[in-house]
C-alpha cells in the first residue's frame, strides 16, 4: 500500500480518508512521513485503518489530509484546500472514520441501536466533513474499531435527518440545481477551528476559488502614543502615528500589545506560545507556554505587573509580566476568546468570546465581574477608554458597542462605516479610536468625540485576500441569521 503521491494528476485509482482532527501534535503530519516518526503518533491508528481497508478493497493508493499536504508551503496548502472537493469527488472510495463512535462487533445493526450514537458524532458537526460528504460519489462509514456501518446511499435516511441536506444531493444531483443559500444553510450547525476555515471548507462547495491566508487583524496603540501596530498572520507592522510611515516588521503574529513603556511588544502565536520582543531591536526576551490550542490575543496591565494571554481553548491565562510565571486561569467559556482589555486602574479584565458574550474580571483574584451580551454574532475585541468609564467592544456585525463599565448598561452604538469591525482601541490621550476591518481591508481612526473618519489605511501584504475571506464569512454568517430568525 503507497500513501498518494501526486493527487493533483492522479494516474490510478484511489481511497480517501473523511475524518476529524485530534490535537495538531497527535496527528501525523507531513514531516512525521519523511521522519519515519509515523508510529509514535495516535494519529496513526487513522493511517493504519484506510491503508488496511483500501487494500481490502484492491485499491493500492489512499490519500489523508493530515500527513499528505506539505503545510509549511504556502503555495502546496493554498492549492490543496482549492483542490479539495475535487479530490474528495474523484476518489474511488471515501472512508468515513468516526473516531468516536465504537460499536462492539456482536452488535447486530439491523436492529439499529447505535442509530442515536451515530448521528451524535462529531464527525457531523465539523465544517470540513460537509464537502466530504457531498463530494464523493462513494461515502463508506466506519467507527473507531474498523466495523463497517453502511454507506451514503444505505445510510441516506439517517443521514437527511442528521444534517438536513436533501437526498437528492446525498445521491448526487448537481449543486448547481441548489441555491448558494440553501447549500450555506446545510453547514448551518457546524464549526471550524478558525474562523477563515468556515469559508475555506466550503469555497470547493460553493464553486469558488480565494486565495488562502490564515490569519486575525489587531491594531494597537503604544502608550506614547507614537506606534500603532497592526498585526495579521503574515506579519506585524510598526507605525508612525503622525506621519503613517511604516517604521519595523516583525514577522508571523497573530495579536500584540505593548507595554507601558513602550519597549517589549507581546504577540501571540498559532503555535500555542506568547512571545516578548524587544520594540528597538526586534530581538525575542521571553516565550510563554500554556495554552492547547492557539494564542488569539495578549494585553499587559497598565501596572506593568500582569500579562493576559486568551485562546481558541476557550481559555484567559494571566501571567507574571517580568518572569513569565502563570498566575490565574479563567475559565467558563463556551467558546473560543477572541480579545482581552485591562481597565486603565489595572483592576478590572475584559474579555470578548465567540459564545457571544463580553466578560469583566477582577485581574487579582479572577473572580467574575459582569456578564455583557446581547450580540447578534461572536464578540470579537474590546477596549477601555482611558478614563475606565467605557468599554468599547465590537463584534462580527457593522457597529461598535459602547458599555458602562461599572454598571453593565449599554450606553451608544456608532461607527456603522465597516461591514465588520474585527478589533477596536483608544488612543492613551483619549482623542483617537481605531477600528480594523478585514471586510473592508482598512483600518481607521476615529475622533472620539465625534466619531468621523480621519485616516484610512489601504489594503497591505496580503490583507486585501484577507478581506475577501472576512466578508465571504460575514456572508454566510448573514444567511444563517436570516434564516433563523
Amino acid at each position: 500500500m503507497s500513501l498518494m503521491n501526486d493527487i493533483t494528476y492522479p494516474t490510478e485509482p484511489y481511497a480517501i480518508l473523511s475524518h476529524t482532527w485530534g490535537e495538531d501534535d497527535k496527528e501525523v503530519s507531513f514531516d512525521d512521513l519523511n521522519n519515519r516518526s509515523e508510529k509514535t503518533k495516535d494519529g496513526y491508528e487513522k493511517l493504519r485503518f484506510c491503508g488496511e481497508q483500501a487494500a481490502r478493497d484492491g485499491i493500492q493508493y489512499f490519500w489523508v489530509d493530515t500527513c499528505c499536504i506539505n503545510k509549511s508551503s504556502d503555495r502546496e496548502l493554498s492549492e490543496a484546500i482549492n483542490s479539495m472537493f475535487r479530490w474528495y469527488r474523484k476518489a474511488a472510495k471515501c472512508y468515513a472514520y468516526l473516531t468516536d463512535l465504537s460499536i462492539n462487533d456482536q452488535i447486530d445493526l439491523s436492529l439499529q441501536p447505535w442509530e442515536a450514537a451515530f448521528g451524535n458524532s462529531r464527525w457531523f458537526s465539523r465544517g470540513w466533513t460537509l464537502q466530504e460528504l457531498i463530494a464523493p460519489p462513494s461515502v463508506e462509514f466506519f467507527c473507531s474499531k474498523g466495523r463497517r456501518l453502511g454507506d451514503k446511499k444505505s445510510l441516506e435516511g439517517q443521514l437527511h435527518k442528521i444534517t438536513g441536506i436533501p437526498i437528492s444531493a446525498l445521491r448526487g444531483r448537481p449543486l448547481v440545481y441548489f441555491s448558494f443559500d440553501e447549500r450555506v444553510l446545510w453547514a448551518r450547525n457546524r464549526e471550524t477551528k478558525r474562523e477563515e476555515d468556515l469559508a475555506y471548507s466550503l469555497i470547493g462547495f460553493l464553486d469558488i476559488s480565494i486565495p488562502i491566508i490564515y490569519g486575525n487583524c489587531c491594531v494597537a496603540f503604544s502608550p506614547d502614543s507614537r506606534l500603532l501596530a497592526s498585526a495579521s498572520y503574515d506579519e506585524t507592522m510598526l507605525w508612525d502615528t503622525a506621519t503613517g510611515a511604516l517604521q519595523r516588521m516583525l514577522d508571523g503574529l497573530v495579536s500584540v500589545a505593548f507595554s507601558p513603556d513602550s519597549r517589549i511588544l507581546a504577540s501571540a502565536s498559532d503555535l500555542k506560545v506568547v512571545w516578548l520582543w524587544d520594540v528597538a531591536t526586534g530581538a525575542l526576551q521571553l516565550t510563554l507556554h500554556g495554552h492547547s490550542d492557539l494564542v488569539t490575543v495578549v494585553a499587559f496591565s497598565p501596572d506593568s505587573r500582569l500579562l493576559a494571554s486568551a485562546s481558541i481553548d476557550k481559555t484567559v491565562r494571566l501571567w507574571d509580566a517580568a518572569t513569565g510565571v502563570l498566575k490565574i486561569v479563567l475559565e467558563g467559556y463556551s467558546h473560543s476568546v477572541r480579545s482581552v482589555a485591562f481597565s486603565p486602574d489595572s483592576r478590572l479584565l475584559a474579555s470578548a468570546s465567540y459564545d457571544k458574550t463580553v466578560r469583566l474580571w477582577d485581574a487579582a483574584t479572577g473572580a467574575s465581574h459582569l456578564t455583557l451580551e446581547g450580540f447578534k454574532y461572536g464578540a470579537r475585541s474590546v477596549a477601555f477608554s482611558p478614563d475606565s468609564r467605557l468599554l468599547a467592544s465590537a463584534s462580527c456585525e457593522k457597529i461598535v458597542r459602547f458599555w458602562d463599565a461599572s454598571t453593565g448598561a449599554s450606553v451608544q452604538e456608532i461607527l456603522q462605516g465597516h461591514d465588520y469591525v474585527c478589533s477596536v482601541a483608544f488612543s492613551p490621550d483619549s482623542r483617537l479610536l481605531a477600528s480594523a476591518s478585514a471586510s473592508r481591508n482598512t483600518v481607521k481612526l476615529w475622533g472620539s468625540a465625534t466619531p468621523r473618519d480621519v485616516m484610512e489605511q489601504g489594503p497591505v501584504n496580503g490583507i486585501k485576500e484577507q478581506g475577501l475571506v472576512s466578508g465571504l464569512v460575514a456572508r454566510l454568517r448573514h444567511i444563517v441569521a436570516g434564516h433563523r430568525s
